[in-house]
């Protein structure tokens, strides 16, 4: 072995936990994430699979900095009917991938993050090339993608170029970017990459089909464009033919070349963490409802102080309880017991500004837990309860997106 590759194989080691054995389960690579199934495994289809002695950069979603990128979110890839179905079907169902992406559209939509689709469409002109690859003369001979033109719509509803009827709620939001089409693997020819940077994101959350064609190109083109990649390996597919599977190769270039590769559920959580928090809550100890327990509110009129020994963390804040039991409780379904608007007083959230709040004025209305500056707001919050609560919802997300942490 000469120096140098000496000195990789070292530095393998080190940062890997290499023994004269192999891979040691005792040292995880730089960037390593608990929620990885282990130190050294990745999630791969439907269980752990030893990672490789690389570094793992990982990606720390920032709010407002990130987007999910679906490619190909199309009957023709993901439908029984689709014309590749016969190919890809049983990647597709291995790996839940249906499900997959729609759990990733659900977790986006819910925390306001934004979302990109670059699909693939085939118009008359693009049937007169004169060469193409390999498969591009399959996805042509097959009749893959078609659309009537690039200024009409008729017959693209149902067809095998329109989208999986059950993504078309998140996708025909008016939230969604759908960017112009891609026409062989990746976006060098359509506008993802300017409207990414349009919109101030650097970082990408990449999921799609198929797994060794347009999403491993979009993979490649957005990292040598600047941008920091995680790919949704199991929000992915591939055709399997004999002694080609598409996906095993995807695979091993998403961890080789991307900043990391995450399963749904891991990219779901991180996609929940980026959010951020607006809660009130009491100077550097971050508790919340000054202290008092949260389920006591639902339980009698006097609400309990909690005990700085029972306490439980939740989007942002810590809150107390006076017993065991109602921690218990409140873990069940944190958000049922956490006060309305992070905290604030309601009365605020309604006029579109955020106000501190007197705990004296709680009370618990239709299920759900109020609270208000003092008493005199109190009262004209509940003069009109129903519109108060009308305005502040409609009021909140834009509070949460200008002051959110």
């Amino acid at each position: 072995m000469n120096s140098k590759a000496k000195n990789v194989t070292l530095a393998l080691a080190g940062c890997c936990g290499l023994t004269a054995g192999g891979v040691s389960a005792q040292h995880a690579c730089p960037g390593g994430h608990a929620g990885h199934d282990h130190a050294n495994h990745i999630h791969y289809i439907d269980g752990p699979r030893e990672d490789a002695p690389i570094p793992r950069p990982g990606v720390e979603l920032k709010r407002g900095k990130f987007a999910l990128v679906v490619i190909d979110p199309q009957n023709d890839f993901l439908s029984p009917e689709g014309v590749t179905w016969g190919v890809v079907g049983e990647s597709v169902t291995e790996n839940n991938t249906v499900e997959n992406i729609e759990q990733l559209f659900i977790a986006a939509k819910e925390t306001d993050a934004k979302v990109y689709v670059s699909p693939h469409y085939y118009y008359p002109h693009d049937h007169t090339w004169e060469f193409e690859g390999a498969l591009e003369t399959l996805m042509h001979d097959i009749e893959m993608f078609n659309r009537e033109g690039p200024l009409k719509v008729s017959g693209l509803d149902g067809s095998g170029a329109d989208w999986l009827e059950r993504y078309k709620p998140y996708i025909n939001d008016g939230k969604t970017v759908v960017v112009s089409p891609h026409k062989v693997y990746g976006p060098d020819s359509n506008d993802l990459a300017l409207q990414l940077r349009k919109s101030g994101v650097g970082q990408v959350v990449l999921a799609g089909m198929s797994a060794n064609l347009c999403v491993e190109s979009h993979m490649r083109n957005l990292i040598e464009e600047g941008f920091e990649v995680a790919v949704v390996a199991d929000a992915t597919a591939a055709a399997k033919l004999p002694g080609y599977d598409g996906y095993e190769a995807a695979f091993v270039n998403y961890r080789m070349i991307a900043s990391d590769v995450w399963s749904t559920k891991e990219a779901v959580a991180k996609i929940n963490e980026a959010r951020g928090n607006l809660v009130n809550v009491s100077g550097a100890s971050g508790v919340g409802l000054a202290g008092f327990d949260p389920v006591s509110f639902f339980q009698s009129e006097s609400p309990l102080n909690g005990s700085p020994m029972i306490r439980a963390d939740h989007a942002g804040a810590t809150y107390l309880f006076a017993t065991e039991q109602n921690k218990e409780i409140f873990l069940v379904d944190p958000s049922a017991y956490t006060p309305e608007y992070g905290g604030f007083c309601s009365y605020g959230a309604s006029l579109g500004i955020l106000l501190p709040v007197d705990i004296t004025t709680a009370q618990v209305r239709s299920g759900k837990l109020y609270l208000n500056v003092n008493s005199e707001i109190l009262e004209k919050f509940n003069a009109d309860f129903e519109g108060s609560v009308a305005r502040a919802n409609e009021n909140w997300p834009a509070l949460f997106a200008e002051h959110a942490e």
